[in-house]
């Protein structure tokens, strides 16, 4: 996100997803929100992974549910969020398409979300 310099999370994800045949764009971290969508409208990507640390760079994902749903990709694009200050409830709130509490939970959201389109 946005501000935030801490990786291992995401690193640990992505990790993950390739171990369970997910192709995964790294954007690396401290992302603006139009990258997380211009990179998944050119990539063809059906999910948007972001991770937060940082409580300060947690509206960011909100920025980016919108920026996504502005663009008329809610349909195809669905969007997941994690990190050690995120909740469910946080994901609720922002219009996130899931949450998920660790890597290991992000594969199986990501799953669930593939497979539901």
């Amino acid at each position: 996100m946005k501000g935030d310099l801490h990786d291992i999370g995401k690193n640990l994800v992505g990790i993950m997803l390739k171990g369970a045949g997910f192709e995964v764009v790294d954007l690396g971290n401290d992302v603006p929100p139009g990258r997380f969508v211009d990179t998944a409208v050119a990539s063809g990507a059906s999910v948007i992974g972001m991770s937060a640390l940082l409580t300060t760079t947690m509206p960011v994902m909100k920025e980016v549910v919108e920026l996504v749903r502005a663009r008329g990709l809610s349909d195809r694009v669905r969007i997941i969020v994690g990190g050690a200050p995120l909740s469910e409830a946080f994901a609720r709130d922002i219009g996130a398409d899931a949450y998920a509490f660790d890597a290991a939970s992000a594969v199986d959201r990501v799953r669930a979300l593939v497979a539901a389109r």
